[in-house]
């Protein structure tokens, strides 16, 4: 007998789903979901079916009348306006994948500060010579302009978001074929320690091969490399800023190194000249968008010992608040507290929303500005009780997912009791509290206790930001001002200070009502509004995505899931 032997290949060809979960047909998924054990960092995704390493999964956008988009002339940063690609939208489709990210799988109070996701690269495997992706959402002034927050080789590789937040976004893919995307985690623990970790996402576009070679790393060139001087990029589209946020703007060029110092320079509006910022040397100019720099202009010189041999074109920043989604009130625990004591202080909504993302604010007495508790989160707040807390105020702010103000309180004033010292000073204001935009208002100070050698400034802050500014040419017991449209919410504020300078009292109108605001930020801004719709050529028709800002839809399923996941974790908690 002839005995035949047919030799197996050394490795036999596999797909890229092969020995994976396929993920699709409006499935949902935390593709980037970590979690601290042991305390460690480790990035896992979120299925419907419970927790799975990412390398179990692949993530599927077939070709479907909805996922194959022609992409508009506000992705020409991506690709050739009028070329095809396939979409997984913020809005979820029920013909491909719906994925997001998450951090809700970490505990309250086991963080110093935000989670971190960077792109750390990407793989490939398919037919195109050079495709790419991007991850973007609605954003700007009105929600009508394209946001970019993933795009690789462009100044949009990070994002990064509070504890116990859920995001959806859309995802673009150039082309068809295997994406293996990578991400890389970074937080602190409450107790300083920095941890990180990197997972790969595997999206598969189109149709699933039965074979096909393992996806290769991709040569992602850097936008600023092929830069012709000095480019400036705000982090939000157009710079359009909202308050609450935090405005980013970055310096790239092809002589940048690690070592390369910067100057900034800055023009508010009206202003005659730049100003160089001492405070700011690095490739990032980053400050608080407060209204005081809607319409500014900054720009920024890149040194070489200490020289400026490139000099940035001007970029112009812009900033409004949202209008109020919910009236947000804080109640304490008591009306006096004496030192060693724990002020607990509890926020509400009114109406209840779905948002849930807080921080609290502190000014003590003599003080020009509220400054943040840190890692004040929560919808309760505790403080413990010092003597430089009499007379100090605090208020609590409501966030979006996308760190804009959506309502602030009216202060709490702290009374402390001290055996020694107490001032026996005091202020109230008197004055309409509710006034129409352009009308003259007068508020008169009401001094006791203070002596005879007193003098007294007045102050207003406007809502949802920190600074207190100086009303000029406003001294003593009566300010009368016509009342712009933008005090509206705004703080009236009295400060009384002695023969020696020091502030003995304050007082005033918490929040200053103007009617008429509203009509004048429509008429800056129509057709404003928390919806955005932006439409796509798809296959010869017109297919309209309703894209939300604030895409988070979980099943409750889901979500207690999650919290036990959370919970049975929280004991590995390195506190």
């Amino acid at each position: 007998m002839l005995a035949l032997a047919v030799a197996a290949p050394a490795h036999a060809a596999s797909g890229p789903a092969d020995h994976r979960s396929l993920l699709g047909a409006g499935e949902h998924v935390d593709a980037v979901y970590p979690v601290i054990k042991d305390g460690d960092l480790d990035i896992r995704s979120l299925t419907d079916d419970g927790e799975a390493d990412p390398d179990e999964l692949a993530l599927h956008i077939p070709d479907t009348k909805t996922s194959r988009i022609t992409l508009p002339e506000e992705y020409a940063f991506l690709d050739e306006p009028g070329s095809d690609a396939w979409m997984s939208s913020q809005t979820q489709d029920m013909s491909v994948v719906w994925p997001g990210w998450s951090f809700e799988g970490i505990p309250q109070g086991t963080l110093k500060g935000t989670v971190g996701v960077d792109l750390a690269g990407f793989s490939y495997a398919g037919d195109a010579k050079s495709p790419t992706f991007a991850v973007t959402q609605p954003g700007g002034f009105g929600n009508k302009k394209v946001s970019q927050l993933i795009v690789p080789g462009s100044a949009f590789t990070h994002v990064s978001g509070e504890v116990g937040s859920h995001t959806h976004a859309n995802w673009i893919f150039t082309d068809q074929g295997t994406y293996d995307i990578d991400f890389t985690v970074r937080v602190t623990l409450a107790n300083g320690k920095a941890l990180e970790d990197t997972a790969t996402v595997r999206f598969i576009v189109g149709p699933v091969p039965a074979e096909q070679n393992a996806p290769t790393p991709q040569k992602v060139r850097h936008y600023s490399k092929d830069a012709d001087g000095l480019l400036l990029t705000p982090d939000k589209v157009d710079g359009e800023y909202f308050v609450g946020q935090t405005i980013n703007v970055t310096a790239a060029s092809g002589m940048a190194d690690e070592d390369t110092r910067y100057r900034w320079f800055l023009k508010k509006k009206g202003e005659r000249a730049f100003a160089q910022d001492p405070e700011q040397d690095t490739a990032t100019y980053t400050t608080k968008p407060d209204r005081a720099l809607d319409g500014a202009r900054v720009y920024a010189q890149l040194l070489r010992g200490g020289k400026a041999v490139q000099t940035s074109k001007p970029t112009t920043v812009h900033v409004q608040a949202l209008e109020p989604t919910t009236r947000l009130g804080v109640k304490s625990d008591r009306g006096t507290y004496e030192v060693g004591d724990t002020a607990r202080f509890v926020s509400e909504q009114s109406p209840e929303t779905d948002d849930e993302h807080y921080h609290w604010y502190l000014k003590r007495r003599g003080e020009s500005a509220y400054e943040w508790i840190e890692e004040s989160r929560l919808a309760d707040q505790e403080l413990p009780v010092t003597a430089d807390l009499d007379g100090a105020q605090i208020v609590a702010r409501l966030f979006n997912a996308d760190h804009a103000v959506l309502a602030e309180s009216a202060p709490v004033t702290l009374s402390v009791g001290q055996e020694s010292g107490d001032s026996s000073a005091a202020v109230e204001v008197q004055g309409a509290d509710t006034l129409r935009a352009g009308e003259k208002a007068e508020f008169t100070a009401k001094v006791k206790g203070a002596g005879k050698d007193y003098s007294i400034s007045w102050y207003v802050r406007q809502n949802a930001e920190n600074p207190f500014t100086k009303v000029a040419h406003a001294r003593g017991v009566t300010m009368e001002r016509t009342v712009p449209a933008e005090w509206n919410g705004a703080q009236i504020m009295a400060s009384v200070t002695d023969a020696r300078g020091e502030v003995i009292a304050e007082g005033g109108v918490p929040v200053l009502k103007v009617a008429g605001a509203e009509r004048a930020a429509a008429a800056d801004e129509k057709g404003s509004g928390s919806l955005s719709v932006v439409a796509w050529s798809v296959g010869g028709g017109i297919a309209v995505v309703v894209l939300a800002l604030l895409a988070v839809v979980a099943a409750r399923q889901r979500k207690r899931r999650a919290a036990a996941s959370a919970a049975e974790n929280a004991n590995a908690q390195d506190r």
